[in-house]
């Protein structure tokens, strides 16, 4: 780790880059460091996060992690008790995918890109019919919401997808999403769900808004898959991870999601994860930069 930090510091030396910038380097090299001694980026982030954010915040953690720990265990079981029924978020029978290719770098780029600018639309969209709310009434708004994504799941039906794909929240969808083999079809539920997701956030139907933004940006992935024939691994790791980051703004924890979806099968996607959250997450900072405060 402390070689890390020497070679990041050192780059500074001939690089002209001075004050918070070069500290922010010689942490960088130390973070690769953490990644080649631990086996990848994740726990390398997670490190320094923690250590950084010293010991007052890590003891305000301490009991909701705690609690997040019983609460699992409630699901895993516990001894010959078998738990509480709750079905997985791991998308099952993925293909190993072993290799980082530079291909998977270019597309984990434009995927994070693309989502971004897909999911800043959406909530436009939904800003906009949350305004219109007020004139027209909230109920009107309700059945005229509710109304509008059905008519889009009956289209969707109609062009060959399946409408329950459009209907609900989508964690249940992504298996059949990224073993689609027609990219009309993958286009087709994108669009729909991108409008049906702007519709029942602008409408009044809230729900769960990460689900959604995660079936699109493994959608947009997916689009890869029919057309160039890019592993089904890492499309839902790329994918969900810059879904997620795009709408939640999070980072880390999208790339824990992603990792958590694709399993022992995809823990070489994690840099390709990293690549498509960043990427996301710059790109939506770009279009739709939170308010200053005042």
């Amino acid at each position: 780790m402390t070689l890390g930090g020497i070679v990041g510091v050192w780059m500074t030396s001939w690089t002209g880059v001075t004050g918070r910038a070069r500290g922010l380097l010689g942490v960088s090299g130390a973070s690769g460091a953490i990644s080649t001694l631990f086996g990848g980026p994740l726990v390398a982030g997670i490190m320094l996060l923690e250590a950084g954010a010293g010991a007052l915040a890590a003891a305000a953690l301490l009991p909701p992690l705690a609690a997040a720990a019983v609460a699992y265990v409630l699901v895993t079981g516990f001894g010959d008790w078998a738990g509480v029924p709750v079905s997985g978020l791991a998308v099952p029978d993925l293909p190993e995918y072993d290799r980082v290719r530079p291909g998977s770098l270019l597309l984990a780029l434009a995927v994070g890109v693309v989502a971004a600018v897909v999911i800043t639309g959406v909530r436009r969209l939904a800003r906009a019919l949350r305004a219109a709310g007020p004139r027209l009434g909230r109920l009107p708004l309700l059945l005229g919401s509710g109304l509008g994504v059905g008519a889009l799941a009956l289209a969707a039906g109609a062009l060959g997808a399946d409408p329950r794909d459009v209907l609900f929240s989508g964690q249940s969808s992504i298996p059949a999403l990224v073993a689609e083999e027609q990219v009309g079809v993958v286009l087709v539920l994108v669009v729909a769900k991108g409008l049906a997701y702007a519709i029942s956030m602008g409408g009044g139907f809230r729900g769960g808004p990460i689900f959604p933004a995660i079936f699109l940006g493994v959608g947009l992935a997916s689009v890869a898959v029919a057309a160039l024939d890019v592993s089904p691994t890492l499309a839902v790791a790329v994918g969900a991870a810059a879904g997620m980051a795009a709408t939640s703004r999070l980072l880390l924890s999208a790339v824990m999601f992603a990792a958590l979806l694709v399993g022992r099968a995809g823990l070489d996607t994690a840099p390709a994860a990293v690549v498509a959250a960043a990427a996301a997450l710059l790109t939506v900072r770009l279009l739709d930069p939170p308010p200053r405060p005042a």
